[in-house]
């Protein structure tokens, strides 16, 4: 049997409607400040007017204004990733790395912006690169490109899960020794017109609330749908061989993936499915239930999705689940689709360094139904040993991570 190899995590970089890292990301997540706003956007307005939109921190250099909102966020998170590991200035290392993306729907702006020219405006052609700019690899390429990355390179698309699996199976491939350092992660941007328009008429989607900041409510009695964002993350995850070897900063070992399809209905969860994806990630770590300290929910704040995996984490933890926190960071960074599952585990790896857990913001009402610590009045500081993301998505998919400190044997 092939040598088996632990990996790490040797740093990360995010944008969001809420900040970036390095940068207020964390700290912003912690004080539960929300980055929901109203949307601007062209008239007619759409019937979804406030979401999660990136204001400031996108990379200002020309060469990523001309691509897709999509792939100009994920240049953006990949160089703070590359920087903070300490690579973006090794062009020898750097060559040797993979990139795996996950996106959901991929660069939609640059098609919307498209069919608008054909049928709004009745222009008989679209910009020459609307094509290539708006293939679901195209942030995985583009990223390649631009930091001279030669290691494999792959692009996942499994709705709201894609980053989550983007990041298990390069976690996979370096365990296997097929590669020692990948870059992965995820990115999304769908605030379009017609996206916008999709999900209305989906009515998954909150009504506004008052303050519109406060419209999204994970495992909150009056929760009444998600609220759509924005943004990009990407993790730098190498060999603990590759790490060691050039000092590299390790923020936590990778020890469990689980992936799983509910196979019932293309947009209900269902608990069966959820549980085998846990329990599987809980058994590649070779962990019990009671050994997680955290749990970083999907938790979109739409009434079944969060009642379903309550029922799930219920299944999996027992009576471990009365003392597990468990939030949804969802609730200020807005639902970041594709990208979430990225965005979300950045998060509990700072949470897991900082020992400070992130709250479920704007949980006015707990849903004492559901039977969780759902951490509403604040962050809360703790001791932190080993962290679980879950990313649940439409189509079935679900992926969950798990993440611990680094222990020298």
């Amino acid at each position: 049997m092939p040598e088996m190899h632990r990996v790490v995590v040797t740093g990360f970089g995010a944008i969001t409607a809420v900040g970036t890292w390095p940068g207020t990301l964390f700290e912003q997540v912690c004080a539960g400040h929300s980055g929901i706003r109203p949307l601007e956007h062209q008239c007619p307005m759409p019937p979804i007017t406030m979401a999660a939109v990136i204001e400031s921190g996108i990379d200002n250099d020309p060469k990523t204004a001309a691509h897709d909102r999509a792939t100009q966020l994920a240049l953006t998170a990949a160089r703070l990733a590359l920087a903070e590991a300490g690579l973006l200035d090794d062009a020898a290392l750097r060559t040797e790395i993979g990139v795996y993306v996950g996106t959901g729907a991929g660069p939609s702006n640059t098609m919307d912006q498209s069919y608008r020219r054909l049928y709004a405006e009745q222009r008989d052609r679209v910009a020459p690169m609307t094509l290539p700019r708006s293939i679901h690899n195209a942030p995985a390429s583009e990223v390649a490109i631009r930091f001279g990355l030669h290691g494999t390179n792959n692009t996942y698309s499994i709705a709201c899960a894609s980053s989550a699996a983007a990041i298990g199976e390069a976690m996979r491939a370096i365990r296997h020794g097929y590669s020692r350092r990948i870059l992965a992660g995820g990115t999304e941007s769908l605030l379009t017109f017609g996206v916008l328009h999709a999900w209305h008429a989906l009515r998954a989607h909150a009504a506004p609330a008052e303050p519109i900041s406060a419209s999204c409510r994970p495992f909150s009695a009056d929760r009444d749908g998600l609220v759509m964002g924005e943004g990009s993350g990407f993790l730098i995850l190498e060999s603990l061989e590759s790490a060691k070897a050039r000092g590299a900063p390790i923020w936590a070992e990778l020890v469990g993936y689980g992936a799983s399809c509910d196979a019932t209905h293309i947009t209900h969860p269902d608990a069966a499915g959820q549980i085998v994806a846990i329990k599987m990630a809980l058994s590649e770590a070779g962990l019990n239930p009671f050994d997680i300290d955290y749990v970083n929910a999907h938790g979109t704040g739409t009434p079944a999705g969060d009642a379903v995996e309550a029922a799930s984490l219920s299944a999996v933890f027992g009576s471990h689940l009365a003392k597990l926190p468990v939030s949804s960071t969802k609730a200020v960074h807005g639902h970041l689709m594709g990208a979430g599952g990225a965005v979300e585990l950045i998060l509990s790896l700072a949470a897991l360094n900082q020992g400070v857990i992130p709250p479920t913001a704007n949980c006015r009402v707990p849903d004492l139904a559901l039977g969780l610590d759902m951490v509403p009045e604040g962050a809360r500081s703790a001791h932190l040993n080993t962290v679980m993301s879950s990313s649940f998505a439409f189509g079935g998919s679900n992926a969950v991570l798990i993440a611990q400190r680094l222990k020298v044997n």
